[in-house]
């Protein structure tokens, strides 16, 4: 995304063709999504702050454990684990991509 930005404020991408790609990733990304992932996963940490605009959800987190169970089904139990500092989440309802 940074690239593309940046090849539109330089004027070697224009700016509706650069509109046109971070669309058309949010929706090749969610189809994937969709087909292919199969996988569930767990977050748990200390939420620091939150922040919520035009339907977007933004957290920074501390002290982070991820778990992946790449099964997609039973116990967490055994699950892949990794642990990190802080983080930095944005979420974004899946039905508002749809509709762009």
């Amino acid at each position: 995304m940074e690239t593309i930005e940046q090849l539109a404020e330089e004027g070697k991408l224009p700016e509706e063709v650069a509109l046109a790609v971070l669309k058309q990733f949010d929706t090749s990304m969610s189809e994937a999504i969709k087909r292919f992932v199969t996988g569930k996963a767990t977050m748990k940490a200390n939420m620091k702050t939150y922040h919520y605009y035009e339907n977007v959800w933004t957290f920074s987190l501390e002290q982070v454990e991820f778990k992946l169970n790449q099964a997609g089904s039973g116990s967490m139990a055994g699950a892949a684990g990794m642990m990190c500092n802080t983080a930095k989440v944005v979420v974004v309802d899946a039905k508002l991509g749809e509709q762009v």
